[in-house]
């Protein structure tokens, strides 16, 4: 009898020291929360523990809305770890100002011995920060997570669209312009760089390519509009 006590009692003792380490593991390693912007951009958080587990949560214009998750694999892992450790937050203000108003916003955040260092900025981000979100973005997609392109409920099916390609002047806001052409149901889907080019997207049933491509050549805030034949390759 007090073998089997003994035994029960180590069964339990290890059991518990199981649940501690697996509780220990999973504790924060990195987490991304990408912000709205002029448009439809997915805002998204993407929460990666230290063993792999990935929490998502899709907030508005993303193709998944609400919560889900998905594990890395340990290679993975090691190397958003490793990514994570050479972006080093802990240098960066909180705060990185941007002069492009209309992009999209990210915060990553990291927690180190129970404390947490958030960064949240823009485009202008230094090129660490952003080459981090990059990983995480790309490994969620790897996963059969769309992030990195909003979906705008207001548009058809992309194949049943079509879009061009619009370079803007610098100064020219992207949304005041699209406005004036109120007789066409134009939506602005994304922004391609900071170089205020966008795809645009149409009813090919209510206005032909030729027709769009003459119109935005004739306006003076357009600098060169082409038509952007990777819709379905964007699936």
């Amino acid at each position: 009898m007090v073998r089997i006590s003994f035994l029960l009692a180590l069964s339990a003792l290890l059991s518990c020291k199981g649940g501690q380490k697996a509780a220990a593991d999973r504790t924060v390693l990195v987490e991304l929360q990408t912000g709205a912007c002029f448009g439809f951009c997915p805002v998204v958080r993407l929460t990666v523990h230290n063993d792999g587990f990935v929490e998502y949560e899709g907030t508005r214009f993303a193709e998944i809305i609400g919560r889900d998750s998905f594990v890395l694999s340990a290679d993975e892992t090691k190397g958003l770890r490793e990514q994570v450790l050479a972006a080093n937050l802990w240098q960066y203000p909180d705060r990185i100002p941007s002069e492009v108003v209309d992009a999209p916003s990210a915060t990553l955040s990291v927690y180190k011995a129970g404390q947490a260092k958030s960064v949240r900025g823009s485009i202008d981000r230094p090129e660490p920060l952003l080459r981090l979100e990059s990983k995480i973005k790309d490994l969620a997609e790897a996963h059969g997570f769309q992030v990195k392109r909003g979906v705008n409920p207001n548009l058809p099916p992309p194949n049943s669209r079509s879009e061009v390609i619009v370079k803007l002047k610098p100064p020219v806001n992207a949304g005041n312009w699209i406005r004036q052409f109120t007789e066409f149901k134009f939506q602005l889907i994304r922004r391609l760089s900071a170089e205020n080019i966008w795809i645009v997207a149409y009813d090919p049933k209510q206005v032909s390519e030729t027709a769009v491509l003459e119109l935005f050549k004739k306006s003076s805030d357009v600098l060169e509009v082409q038509t952007n034949r990777a819709v379905q390759d964007r699936q």
